[in-house]
């Protein structure tokens, strides 16, 4: 599972590296999206969705998110523990939408992120994002994200 959290880590992280022609976001430090984040959570992704710009459910493996394109991914999560529950109580499962300039297929990211466990710092009431990057971190950060909250 940590595999898998590091591969859609990876796959978030490629437009920074990508070339000029691609989607790419600058990272953003740690610090700011704690600060920013409405809710922080430990969650596992128990499956991944995708529709398309009337709303309709995409279920082919090959449906594709990107500049361009209508269509919205979302990762359902199964919410194991609130750390951050800013704006009020968090549902016991969330669906997170991804940033849809990203070239995505709905397969790639079943695959990397189903089963997997992580902490995710959304904001707002649709549990978005805080930044299109970097928002999906490992178990490992738990300590470091808790000073951070606490800091003043």
């Amino acid at each position: 599972m940590k595999g898998s959290t590091m591969l859609l880590a990876g796959l978030l992280c490629l437009g920074a590296a990508a070339p000029a022609l691609a989607t790419s976001v600058v990272p953003k430090p740690l610090e700011v999206m704690v600060a920013e984040a409405d809710q922080i959570v430990r969650a596992r992704v128990v499956a991944v969705e995708m529709v398309d710009g009337k709303g309709r459910p995409l279920t082919d493996p090959r449906s594709r998110t990107g500049p361009g394109l209508d269509n919205q991914m979302r990762l359902v999560l199964q919410v194991q523990e609130v750390l951050r529950p800013r704006d009020g109580q968090v549902p016991a499962t969330i669906r997170v939408p991804l940033w849809t300039m990203w070239h995505y297929t709905l397969g790639n990211i079943r695959e990397a992120t189903v089963g997997s466990e992580s902490l995710f710092l959304l904001k707002g009431k649709d549990h978005a994002p805080v930044y299109p990057v970097d928002f999906q971190r490992p178990l490992d950060e738990w300590p470091r994200i808790q000073a951070l909250m606490e800091a003043p």
